[in-house]
């Protein structure tokens, strides 16, 4: 999959930033931007920066319904998604709200965690929103995927039981290092 850069989708230059590092990164949270699904990326950032005060887009990826991914502050970059989460957690957001996700986005929003786990290398935990803050974020049938263990074919079929929502789901069900001894 291709990842639309911020020059892509007209993004406007941060206020500032603050990155980190993939020893850091123990989590993926996945939300909904409540609004339509014809929501441009650069009016969300337009949002964030001039109505709520934030020194850029706070996530660092969005996907739209046809499964396309926009760069927000990138894989290293710490959000303003959810609140003490930011640098722990990579924080993607579906141009949409409850029950607008579509087969493409959640392949998409897939793709974006199989790629997070490849490059720390270890699994991150599969959380929506809710699961760190007092939300109904990312709406109810985008969480119970992402619960179900964000499975490719959208639905929640295949996955075991013990292993919902545990983040051990799929082909790069890899287990995060032990600490090296110092």
């Amino acid at each position: 999959m291709n990842i639309i850069p911020r020059s892509g989708w007209g993004a406007r230059a941060p206020r500032s930033t603050t990155t980190t590092s993939w020893s850091q990164r123990t989590e993926f949270i996945v939300h909904y931007s409540l609004g339509p699904t014809t929501q441009s990326v650069r009016a969300i950032q337009d949002f964030h920066m001039d109505g709520q005060g934030w020194s850029d887009i706070d996530y660092n990826f969005l996907v739209d319904v046809a499964g396309r991914i926009y760069e927000g502050r990138g894989w290293l970059g710490v959000g303003a998604h959810a609140p003490d989460h930011n640098t722990s957690g990579i924080g993607v957001c579906m141009i949409g709200r409850d029950g607008d996700s579509t087969l493409a986005a959640k392949r998409a929003i897939r793709w974006l965690y199989d790629e997070a786990c490849r490059r720390a290398g270890w699994n991150l935990a599969k959380l929506g929103h809710r699961d760190v803050y007092a939300t109904s974020c990312p709406g109810n049938e985008l969480h119970a995927w992402v619960r179900a263990g964000m499975p490719v074919d959208g639905g929640a079929a295949g996955v075991p039981a013990e292993h919902v929502g545990d983040g051990l789901v799929g082909p790069r069900a890899l287990r995060r290092p032990a600490p090296s001894p110092q």
